[in-house]
């Protein structure tokens, strides 16, 4: 048995498909397997990457494991360390081990990398690679249209569903909280003109770029919507929501200011824009620094419960350094949905 590393190229893709569709046990529509999808994961550009970002292991010209990365710089404290979040991870029935001795090797491309929850066997091998718990990513949802949700969701016992119903219609009613005079958002179609969105921060943070937010609202998977963040029209940051089926997610979110208020006044703004799109019966957000988590329970969101953050860093170089500012365009879970479980409340 020889096995090969190497890039995946759009001619492996079919093949691909089939073997993620397999070992996720997914149906042959899945959005993630989708072709055009594929192509725009793995070859488009936007993510600060030279050529693909999707590697197999293969015997004889059979894939034996498959593996992406999602590159991300982190930035703090006048410090830069090259990250990589891991998605897609796959590894075929025929030699098992095949996906860990390919993980491997990824690990060896980037200073650190990043696993933000995944499945039981992801999370029984990762401690194997190096990888140490680091935290946890919480998911936070505010109801938004309640009675639109229940026509919506996949048939259920109508006991479960009336009570459902009741009890997201009395969350439905908690305050979003007051957004300060001045501040509004402005949709944009480009970010263009914008060179980068990075600040000083004691929290390690991902570089963004223009490319990189273009990219995203190119994504074929969701409807993704730019915004500018305005305080008395000066430009304050942007957020990204998502929109997939009934469910709004605040993808991205940056603001120049490490101002608690601040931030409070920006989830709020992005909650009720998010609110305001006439399909959305939840918004959903993430949190995994306090900051976040703060924000986002000041404007109405319960908390839905975490997942763990797994940090790969073989050279010390996050430290002592406070936990990562993580959002769902650091990976796939901008668009990511299971069709028979659309909603987290």
């Amino acid at each position: 048995m020889t096995l090969e590393f190497h890039r995946t190229e759009p001619a492996n893709l079919d093949a691909l498909a089939r073997l993620l569709i397999s070992v996720f046990n997914a149906s042959p529509d899945a959005i993630f397997a989708n072709s055009q999808v594929l192509r725009w994961k793995y070859f488009e550009s936007g993510p600060q990457w030279e050529g693909s970002r999707s590697y197999l292991l293969t015997n004889k010209g059979e894939i034996q494991a498959h593996c992406a990365v999602w590159p991300l710089n982190l930035h703090f404290s006048g410090q830069r360390v090259t990250c990589n979040c891991f998605i897609d991870w796959a590894n075929g029935r025929n030699l098992p081990g095949a996906g860990f001795m390919l993980k491997r090797q990824l690990l060896s491309l980037s200073d650190a990398a990043i696993v933000v929850g995944g499945s039981p066997d992801t999370r029984a091998i990762v401690p194997r690679l190096g990888f140490a718990h680091a935290g946890e990513v919480a998911l936070f949802a505010r109801v938004v249209r309640p009675w639109r949700q229940f026509r919506t969701r996949p048939t259920e016992p109508i006991w479960k569903g009336t009570a459902r119903l009741l009890r997201n219609t009395v969350l439905s009613q908690s305050s979003p909280g007051a957004i300060s005079k001045g501040w509004r958002a402005e949709r944009i179609n480009s970010f263009e003109s914008v060179v980068h969105y990075e600040h000083e921060s004691d929290y390690p943070i991902p570089w963004r770029d223009s490319n990189y937010l273009n990219y995203w609202l190119r994504c074929p998977a969701a409807e993704v919507l730019g915004y500018a963040l305005l305080n008395n029209d000066c430009e304050m940051g942007y957020f990204l929501l998502s929109h997939v089926e009934g469910q709004t997610r605040i993808a991205d979110i940056r603001l120049h200011s490490q101002d608690a208020a601040q931030w409070t006044a920006a989830y709020r703004l992005a909650a009720r824009v998010a609110a305001e799109l006439p399909e959305t019966c939840e918004v959903l957000a993430v949190a995994s620094t306090p900051f976040a988590d703060e924000a986002l329970t000041a404007s109405g969101f319960r908390n839905r419960g975490s997942v763990p953050f797994f940090l790969y860093d073989p050279k010390k170089k996050l430290a002592g350094a406070p936990p990562i500012f993580w959002n769902m365009i650091e990976g796939d879970a901008a668009y990511l949905q299971d069709p028979a479980y659309p909603y987290a409340t």
